[in-house]
């Protein structure tokens, strides 16, 4: 038998058992295969017919913005975002006292 016909035949006997709701060693009994064909082809096949793997560049967006920390004696710690507008830290900091 050609290559290409046990490929197609496989094929076939890979679906039926799908479709079949059967376990692997129930089906391959009633059907007269073994299960180490079975599961020979199946691995071959899903092999032959998995695309390749391929790596997709992916843009770097840092999600770690620098940030100012400080902590009070009392133990408060304030945490600034870059961007945060500092003028008000004086008035956050004699609340915190």
């Amino acid at each position: 038998m050609q290559e290409e016909s046990k490929q197609a035949l496989w094929s076939a006997r890979l679906r039926e058992h799908a479709e079949s709701g059967q376990t692997i060693r129930s089906w391959c009994a009633l059907n007269g295969v073994t299960e180490s064909s079975f599961h020979y082809w199946r691995k071959r096949l899903m092999t032959a017919t998995s695309p390749a793997t391929q790596l997709v560049a992916l843009p770097f967006a840092s999600s770690c913005e620098p940030m100012l920390e400080l902590e009070t004696p009392h133990g408060y710690v304030i945490r600034l975002r870059s961007q945060a507008q500092v003028g008000w830290l004086g008035a956050v900091l004699a609340a915190l006292r």
